[in-house]
């Protein structure tokens, strides 16, 4: 048995954080209906340029290795036209939770708008997702991950001196998108479990990203003191707390905070003099960086990390690149890379399940839909004939 077995949820979304949020539900045994509606020719020509855009790829092999596709199934709807709609309500009333990530008013416009759809079915959680939320001066305003973390203030601590530093999309997208779309919703199945009644989800990127940050903020609130690049203790401020470039010119990672953590550090680098110096300031801190510096450009990454793995008490990790971790033995063993079965391409390799589960484990069902595999599929489900079928094709309303 899957935890979620049983639960249908309809994904609208359609970048990143939605299709990342119900890939996690997808995972858990959630039965994941991706709605799509007819491909836009503008994105085909922009992704044909830019591969990397795979949420949008309509390649084969591309879709095959996108784990966020995974335990899903697809229909295509044009919602703009009634008969579509029709379809789509009558979706609704078997389902436990919709996913929609349009710009706000939108929705409504469509006629698919949480008033409406909780008149068909009360028990519907309906979780929207946007960049600034429902409300506020900000709802209109477009954007991606680069700006929500800006706007959330994550990337004004992320950076350098020379200015900050634009990291890929984890934490807007996925972190303070996805994640939380998979919290919200399962913790509105559970309220419904008491209440007998679904609910509204009013979910922001920005608003993610400000929890995110609920330690700083803490911190900021008590103090006044700004988090500013490389002058605290998370983000460069310290040796002990740091990156290093290595012989071989790759990196490794030392967070050795606590004191007999950073004794043991000073041990094994030789340097049992600056032990008395962990909170040391201005000029000693300078030498000590320095120190730390010269000494870890004398050997290569991975030669430090065996000997400071062997050494009991130092708080270590290599700066792996994407290929690398995909390979390392802690990230096999805990079968967060796995194989998986591809009708037509064979053996794939995708992410694996991060929630480990006891009694009820994920399982990777399938490897996903291409949009509008499945729609004779789901319709025949929802009661439609083959003529009826057939009908909505010639008039464009399902593909």
């Amino acid at each position: 048995m899957l935890a979620l077995e049983g639960i249908r949820v309809i994904d609208l979304s359609r970048l990143a954080p939605g299709p990342y949020g119900t890939m996690l539900l997808g995972d858990l045994g959630a039965d994941i209906i991706k709605v799509e509606r007819p491909p836009l020719e503008g994105m085909k020509r922009l992704t044909s340029k830019l591969p990397y855009l795979i949420e949008d790829s309509d390649d084969e092999r591309t879709m095959a290795f996108l784990a966020t596709n995974r335990n899903k199934r697809s229909i295509i709807l044009d919602l703009r036209q009634v008969e579509a709609r029709e379809v789509f309500y009558k979706l609704v009333g078997t389902a436990d939770v919709l996913l929609e990530q349009f710009r706000p008013g939108v929705v409504r416009r469509l006629g698919i708008d949480y008033d409406t759809l909780k008149g068909i079915n009360p028990r519907l959680i309906y979780c929207s997702l946007s960049g600034y939320g429902q409300d506020g001066p900000y709802r209109d305003l477009v954007g991606h991950d680069i700006n929500y973390i800006a706007m959330g203030g994550f990337q004004g601590m992320v950076g350098n001196r020379q200015g900050p530093a634009i990291p890929m999309n984890i934490v807007a997208d996925y972190a303070a998108g996805g994640m939380h779309v998979a919290i919200g919703i399962l913790a509105a199945l559970i309220a419904r479990e008491k209440t007998g009644r679904g609910q509204y989800l009013d979910l922001a990127m920005v608003d993610g990203v400000v929890s995110l940050l609920a330690a700083e903020v803490s911190r900021y609130l008590v103090t006044g003191v700004e988090p500013r690049w490389q002058e605290s203790m998370n983000n460069g401020a310290v040796p002990w707390y740091n990156i290093y470039e290595t012989k071989d010119h790759k990196y490794i990672s030392i967070g050795c905070i606590e004191p007999h953590f950073y004794e043991q550090l000073c041990r094994v680098l030789g340097r049992e003099d600056l032990i008395p110096y962990q909170a040391a300031t201005g000029e000693k801190l300078e030498e000590i960086f320095s120190i730390f510096r010269e000494i870890f450009k004398t050997k290569t990454r991975d030669e430090w990390f065996d000997i400071m793995r062997q050494a009991d008490n130092i708080c270590v990790g290599k700066v792996y690149s994407l290929g690398e971790m995909l390979n390392d033995p802690q990230v096999l063993h805990r079968q967060m890379i796995v194989e998986v079965d591809h009708p037509k391409f064979g053996k794939i390799k995708q992410v694996g399940i991060s929630v480990k589960l006891s009694d009820t484990p994920g399982q990777i069902r399938g490897t996903g839909a291409y949009p509008g595999e499945n729609s004779e599929e789901i319709l025949r489900e929802l009661g439609y004939s083959k003529d009826e079928i057939g009908t909505l094709k010639e008039k464009g309303a399902v593909r």
